[in-house]
């Protein structure tokens, strides 16, 4: 249906990952070589004007293989193993990575333009934000608390329990 009314759809990639972790994807005929898509159980990874196939396929090892790590640190360890096998046939020059929860905003929303080493960037900025963004947005508003946590003293506590904490799913009260 997202294709059919497309014109340009020879020159598109499109992939979809819906709430039962089922895919859909689609590489048109007229991507810039190399193109392709790959997908496992709710993961999806597509590319063109990359280096060859095994971008895709060393991205998604990457991304299986560590089911442990919280999902930016997977999303990053996938994303280097890709460089490490071509990457962009272009070279490298920007990444970004935007993680959203059910709140109407990102929850962490990382680029890094315009670098030298981009992924080692966006790597750095998430340590940076580990360090006090990520436990102050646990006070953000959300679904359950529309206004957040407005009490300064429990958003302290939050930031010195959860300095250095990955970006988790929950926004437990200390």
């Amino acid at each position: 249906m997202l294709l059919a009314g497309d014109l340009g759809r020879d020159q598109r990639q499109l992939h979809l990952i819906d709430a039962r972790g089922r895919v859909a994807a689609h590489t048109g005929e007229g991507c810039v070589d190399w193109c392709g898509h790959l997908a496992g159980d709710g993961v999806s990874v597509a590319g063109n004007m990359l280096a060859g196939p095994a971008v895709i396929r060393d991205t998604l090892e990457a991304y299986l293989s560590n089911p442990r790590l919280p999902l930016v640190d997977r999303l990053l360890t996938a994303m280097e193993a890709g460089e490490a096998a071509g990457g962009d046939k272009r070279g490298r020059q920007a990444a970004a990575l935007i993680a959203h929860g059910p709140e109407p905003y990102a929850r962490l929303d990382i680029r890094a333009d315009d670098h030298p080493d981009p992924l080692a960037e966006l790597r750095r900025l998430h340590e940076v934000a580990k360090e006090r963004y990520i436990p102050f947005s646990r006070s953000f508003p959300t679904p359950e608390r529309p206004y957040g946590i407005l009490d300064r003293d429990l958003i302290e506590r939050i930031v010195e329990r959860d300095a250095g904490k990955p970006l988790s799913r929950d926004f437990e009260m200390p």
